[in-house]
């Protein structure tokens, strides 16, 4: 049976649509690029437009179309959501009284309205329970600890998202920064948060660049990946460390 849209109804519908897309999108390009669609719709069309699975995408175009942070809690103002939730965290702590978890302060809550890429659905639904089994030139996981990795594809969508704390998490704390996972390690069983103000990661403190500067090195290339002053970070803390006689 079809569904009937009032005219009014439909008014509210697409004033929404355009004053949220005229917040992100200034230049009104998404706004009068759905103006031109709806225009050419009946009632039913209408509806049927909006039965679709995410009906309305967003246009980028670099350097023009590009919404900031701000641009993006404005138009959930408008939606009226929130971007800051209260989270229970029942893996941390249980109220013994109520048998309850316990709220953690405020969390930004992201939205992301996008089919899983079929790599993440198929493959990366798993992770290492322990680390100990590992290439010790690459950094990568082997036998039973094997699991799944992070590929380009990943750190290109969290890119994408200006996620760059999460690039630095994947890339290095958990991944082949092993004194700086050791150290997150620690935090996480004393206190049972962490955050990436706790721990640090050095320069020289990553399998991967390591293996890679020994490569440039053999090759008579310098790289400023992990050396500095033209001294390896070996080389360099000995120097630091040498006495000269007067």
């Amino acid at each position: 049976m079809a569904k009937e849209v009032t005219k009014s109804q439909r008014e509210q519908v697409e004033n929404l649509v355009y004053s949220v897309l005229d917040k992100v999108d200034p230049s009104k390009t998404n706004s009068d690029y759905y103006r031109n669609i709806f225009s050419q719709m009946d009632n039913q069309e209408f509806y049927n437009f909006w039965e679709r699975r995410l009906p309305i995408r967003f246009h980028y175009e670099i350097f023009k179309i590009e919404p900031k942070m701000a641009d993006i809690v404005d138009a959930f103002k408008i939606l009226k959501k929130p971007l800051i939730e209260r989270v229970n965290l029942p893996h941390i702590y249980v109220n013994p009284d109520t048998g309850k978890p316990v709220q953690s302060q405020p969390c930004m809550v992201i939205y992301i309205h996008i089919k899983r890429m079929k790599q993440m659905l198929a493959a990366k639904t798993h992770v290492s329970v322990a680390t100990d089994k590992r290439d010790m030139k690459t950094g990568l996981l082997t036998s039973e600890d094997k699991a799944a990795k992070n590929t380009d594809r990943e750190f290109e969508a969290l890119a994408a998202y200006g996620l760059d704390y999460n690039i630095d998490e994947f890339s290095r704390m958990r991944a082949d920064s092993l004194r700086a996972g050791a150290e997150a390690d620690a935090i996480i069983t004393d206190k049972g948060t962490l955050s990436d103000k706790d721990f640090t990661v050095a320069k020289d403190d990553d399998l991967a660049k390591n293996m890679l500067n020994v490569y440039l090195l053999a090759a008579n290339i310098y790289s400023n990946l992990i050396d500095s002053q033209y001294m390896t970070p070996l080389t360099a803390k000995n120097k630091s460390r040498a006495v000269e006689r007067i």
